[in-house]
């Protein structure tokens, strides 16, 4: 009998360490594949940041412009005497785009859908929140602020009409001085100078957020090429 316990108990201890050995290497192929799935979000984030940098890059490009454009209009108020038509042929040269912020921070949205925020080192888990957030933030905020110029740019193309009304009045003398009243061009005038001055607002805010997103950028990219060295 002594023989035989002696026999069992070696059997469960064998039984035992078999099951312990199983579990560990089971935990070490699930550190494996955890590790292959943060380094493929790594190489996706890295992606998306890139993609992010870019097209801040190219917005502040198409402000400068714009912002030249606009500060050549600014100047032609030194000429004296200049009649509100030659302001309004003035306006028209300037840049009416109001362009739309995207950002390509799908890694991250995906991340905290899923729950597999939580793979990443508490560090670069932060700094991906927040750079989120930033991005949010700008464009929720420019949202409102191009509404607000597209609404007054609205209003005085209700009341001018179309690019090429003008040719197509060039045979109706009455609509064309109905048009031109003085009043009515300073009317418009006003209304596209407050969209401007919006306009100008708001890609002045977007560009202080750029500077701190561009940051961030550069800070999470140098963080996410540490790790993947690792």
């Amino acid at each position: 009998f002594s023989k035989y316990l002696l026999y069992a108990v070696g059997e469960i201890v064998l039984v035992v360490i078999g099951i312990l050995i199983a579990l560990q290497l089971n935990n070490l192929n699930d550190q494996r594949k955890s590790k292959e799935v943060v380094r493929v979000y790594y190489e996706q984030i890295l992606q998306d940041l890139k993609t992010d940098r870019k097209f801040i890059e190219e917005t502040i490009s198409v402000y400068d412009s714009s912002r030249v454009k606009l500060e050549r209009y600014k100047a032609s108020f030194e000429v004296a005497d200049t009649p509100p038509a030659r302001f309004l042929a003035n306006l028209g040269e300037l840049d009416w785009l109001m362009r739309d912020l995207r950002f390509g921070s799908t890694t991250t949205s995906t991340l905290q859908n899923t729950g597999d925020i939580k793979l990443m080192p508490p560090d670069i888990r932060e700094r991906l929140v927040r750079l989120k957030d930033l991005q949010d933030q700008a464009v929720n905020s420019s949202s409102k602020n191009f509404d607000s110029a597209l609404e007054m740019t609205n209003y005085a193309t209700r009341h001018f009409g179309g690019a090429d009304l003008i040719q197509r009045m060039q045979n109706q003398p009455q609509l064309l001085a109905y048009t031109f009243q003085e009043e009515r061009q300073i009317q418009i005038l006003l209304a596209l100078e407050a969209a401007q001055n919006m306009k100008e607002t708001a890609e002045g805010l977007n560009r202080e957020k750029f500077d701190v997103i561009l940051a961030d950028i550069e800070e999470l990219t140098g963080m996410i090429n540490e790790e993947l060295k690792k």
